[in-house]
């Protein structure tokens, strides 16, 4: 089980003090969500932030969680800038396009994730499941931290862990979107493997006792 945490919802004028203090706690992996303003209604960070924290920190897991629908412009920048894993929309561009760009991922060793919406049919893993490393399925719609977990969503994981045993095995499951101690637990239960926590972590008080308690929650 790995915690991701989202810095997204950290203090981003603190934010390197942040990721030092998650790091303290024993989190090895950052979510690093790159909101292009387009493809979800929000705008965030730039391949500038990967490198910085790859520089600052390069002994910790950079997942990059790319909502935009220009990967010809971001999937390479985000490659050079040094992303551990890149995270790809199904709903950002046709089917054809995305294989494109997860054999692309192959061929500079970059690990390739695939992300789902609330909405998009769990049935699409079937085409892609062979060819990633880990699957988000998200448990809000994208856009903005601090949204409410969907109530669907246990049920949902579980299917697409089902599927995914059929396919792929190997493949890991995370979710993003309303997780805090509660729901971590559910969708644990359902089988999630990776969960991504924003507020819960960076707006709830100590960020070390925020994470012990998620820790807790998915043990």
């Amino acid at each position: 089980m790995l915690i991701a945490p989202s810095i997204l919802n950290a203090n981003q004028l603190k934010l390197g003090e942040a990721i030092s203090q998650a790091a303290a706690a024993h989190i090895s992996r950052f979510h690093l969500d790159i909101m292009d303003g387009h493809f979800v209604p929000n705008l965030s960070y730039g391949p500038a932030l990967v490198a910085d924290f790859k520089q600052s920190y390069p002994q910790l897991t950079a997942e990059v969680h790319l909502m935009s629908d220009v990967p010809e412009t971001l999937v390479p920048a985000f490659v050079e800038a040094g992303a551990d894993l890149l995270l790809l929309h199904y709903e950002a561009m046709p089917e054809a396009n995305l294989l494109h760009w997860l054999d692309y991922l192959a061929t500079k060793g970059v690990k390739a994730g695939l992300v789902l919406n609330p909405k998009t049919d769990i049935a699409v893993l079937t085409k892609f499941a062979p060819k990633v490393a880990q699957v988000l399925l998200m448990t809000v719609f994208p856009g903005f931290g601090g949204q409410r977990f969907l109530k669907d969503a246990p049920a949902r994981i579980t299917a697409a862990r089902q599927l995914l045993d059929q396919i792929n095995p190997a493949v890991q499951l995370e979710v993003d979107g309303g997780i805090d101690a509660t729901t971590a637990a559910q969708c644990r239960q359902a089988g999630a493997e990776i969960f991504v926590a924003g507020s819960f972590i960076f707006k709830k008080g100590s960020i070390a006792d925020q994470i012990q308690q998620l820790t807790q929650a998915i043990r």
